[in-house]
């Protein structure tokens, strides 16, 4: 049993600086979106300001565009009227909304 404990953490240590530079380019990549979305919706769970959210979003996302989608997803996760969802709530919905953004339109006949 120790074992197991031990080798699922050693693989979380050492997959966290992978997940880090992944999630540093997030544009336009829809499962990113839906990962951001999820941590956002859990800083807010856990009584995390909008302005705590923003403060740790520059700290991890350099990119103009990236700055700008995270912010995005603050602003609505965080709006007055934003219904209260969990992680997994947000993820979902913010990756379906962006999968819908990019799917290309049929052109009319």
């Amino acid at each position: 049993m120790k074992r197991v404990v031990v080798s699922a953490v050693l693989a979380v240590c050492l997959a966290q600086p992978a997940i880090e530079a992944v999630a540093q380019t997030v544009s336009d990549q829809c499962f990113a979106i839906g990962d951001i979305a999820g941590q956002v919706a859990s800083w807010r769970a856990h009584q995390k300001t909008k302005e705590q959210a923003l403060a740790q979003a520059a700290r991890y996302y350099k990119g103009e565009s990236d700055r700008q989608a995270v912010g995005a997803i603050i602003e609505k996760i965080y709006s007055p009227n934003a219904p209260h969802m969990t992680p997994d709530q947000a993820s979902m919905a913010f990756t379906s909304d962006c999968a819908k953004q990019q799917k290309p339109q049929a052109p009319a006949q």
